[in-house]
């Protein structure tokens, strides 16, 4: 500041930026929902679909292959199927959190079953899924394959 201005000025001038800074950095709005349907995106691989293709199963950290090159399509109209039959319907209520309700055998006339799984990691090559069942921890491995 200049050695002649008034005392007050240099602290009006720094109030004035403070004010300034702030109103200018919150002035931007968080939308969680877009957040939602970006992840809603990517798992259904709008525009174009994606077939997530199981890589490996963990159980309490032990690998299990036995399923491997299972395929999952998730729709954008909030269904899914895969290649050994089995379909049901999807809903994503958090960034990361995915519920699934399907037919536990490939019978239509069976009864729905519902799944809830924490997304661990969900972007354009890989979906890990992870749920518990009792006191086992179970993994699911996915890879994308457009």
């Amino acid at each position: 500041m200049l050695k002649n201005s008034p005392q007050g000025f240099s602290k009006a001038i720094v109030s004035l930026v403070f004010a300034l800074t702030l109103f200018a950095s919150c002035s931007k709005s968080y939308d969680p929902a877009n957040l939602i349907n970006d992840k809603v995106a990517l798992l259904t691989g709008q525009p174009d679909s994606v077939n997530w293709v199981l890589n490996a199963i963990q159980v309490n950290n032990a690998s299990d292959t036995a399923a491997k090159g299972a395929v999952k399509i998730y729709h954008a109209d909030g269904s899914f199927t895969d290649n050994l039959g089995f379909t049901g319907f999807w809903t994503m209520y958090s960034r990361d959190s995915l519920i699934e309700s399907s037919h536990p055998c490939v019978n239509p006339d069976a009864p729905y079953t519902t799944q809830n799984y924490h997304i661990d990691r969900l972007d354009k090559g890989r979906l890990q899924l992870t749920y518990t069942s009792a006191d086992k921890k179970i993994k699911l491995l996915y890879d994308a394959n457009k």
